[in-house]
């Protein structure tokens, strides 16, 4: 997740959660065409309003050409084509809207406001742990690959073996990165009972309760509207 503080957070995590809850509702209960473009419009306007711009023409851009892609094209290509293609094509444009969210929580919150905001929901330690050790450990994975793959191009190894020089010394690192990532959690001490306290301060702000009250709304409207 991306390390900005609380000053320049966009909403809640809190609020993230129950928009990825909606979200969810509205892509497996939705018959609605309509509904799922004003959720994604919503959701793109949601993210201009975090200042992602370039985020949001690009999923818009990309459901566009999904709706083209399942309504024009595909109707118009041979029937063993548009066959294979149009349940791809379907189910991708209905996870849009829970990749949407999930994309905007991991750009505009940072990792200690997830755990942070765990803990206001009286979440379990148990649960918070794995969590957070979890999120640490993609990107850390991803700072090895880039590393072995810097070591590939400078050793100039053949493209034959380029797949074997990545995924050996990948693999052999991935059980040291997780028990150093769990380490340094116990460390700073995320195991200890003792109730925590945090210099960042959460608290719902206006933008908070607008966003949970149109997707509460979209959410509903998903069972009056067929």
């Amino acid at each position: 997740m991306c390390k900005k503080e609380s000053k320049s957070l966009a909403l809640d995590p809190r609020t993230f959660l129950l928009l990825l809850v909606f979200a969810n509702v509205i892509t497996f209960f939705q018959n609605s065409i309509w509904i799922e473009l004003g959720w994604i419009c919503f959701l793109g306007l949601m993210m201009l309003s975090f200042g992602k711009y370039a985020m949001s023409v690009q999923w818009l851009l990309s459901f566009g050409f999904l709706l083209l892609l399942q309504y024009v094209l595909l109707p118009a290509a041979p029937k063993a084509v548009a066959t294979i293609l149009f349940t791809l094509v379907n189910y991708s444009r209905r996870m849009f809207p829970c990749l949407m969210v999930g994309t905007s929580m991991i750009k505009t919150i940072s990792l200690r406001q997830f755990v942070l905001a765990m803990r206001k929901m009286h979440v379990p330690q148990n649960i918070i742990i794995p969590i957070s050790v979890t999120i640490r450990y993609f990107p850390a994975i991803k700072e090895e690959t880039n590393y072995i793959r810097d070591a590939i191009r400078l050793r100039n190894i053949k493209p034959v073996d380029k797949l074997e020089a990545l995924l050996v010394p990948l693999m052999m690192s991935a059980t040291a990165t997780a028990e150093e990532l769990s380490a340094a959690a116990v460390t700073r001490g995320i195991e200890n009972p003792i109730k925590k306290t945090s210099i960042i301060e959460l608290k719902f702000r206006f933008l908070d309760y607008v966003c949970g009250c149109v997707g509460l709304l979209f959410s509903i409207g998903v069972f009056l509207i067929k």
